[in-house]
């Protein structure tokens, strides 16, 4: 199981992007299934559309985007609730460094024993943790 962060989808969707390869070649990955099951979270995709959204990218093509990720069956998306943001609290405070939408990707990421995450926010080169920025 892998993590996908915001820096894939935004770079994958924004073609001005100057990551934009990465992130399609990562999508793409995923969509022919040459990765293993990829987990994000509600959190994660809140980035996402806000990020496309002050990029300029039209109504329609945010809502697309979020619809073909909500219904991927190639995509889990763990839904924070109580207990997983409590949690993030925790780790927000131990990682001065980190937001808390990436705080709650690590609690997430322990959750579910997944210590591989696609993303090129480098706040993840943390011990015990593999980044990587393209297949």
């Amino acid at each position: 199981m892998i993590f996908l962060d915001t820096t894939i989808f935004v770079s994958g969707a924004d073609e001005s992007d100057t990551l934009h390869s990465d992130g399609v070649a990562t999508l793409r990955a995923l969509g022919e299934e040459k990765l293993p099951e990829a987990v994000t979270t509600d959190f994660v995709m809140d980035e996402v559309l806000t990020l496309l959204r002050r990029r300029h990218a039209k109504p329609n093509v945010i809502s697309d985007v979020a619809e073909s990720l909500i219904t991927s069956r190639l995509l889990r998306i763990v839904y924070v609730d109580a207990p997983i943001f409590k949690e993030s609290l925790v780790t927000f405070r131990k990682y001065g460094q980190l937001s808390f939408t990436d705080a709650v990707t690590l609690t997430v990421m322990k959750k579910y024993k997944i210590r591989e995450i696609y993303s090129h926010d480098t706040d993840f080169d943390l011990k015990g943790i593999v980044r990587v920025e393209a297949p």
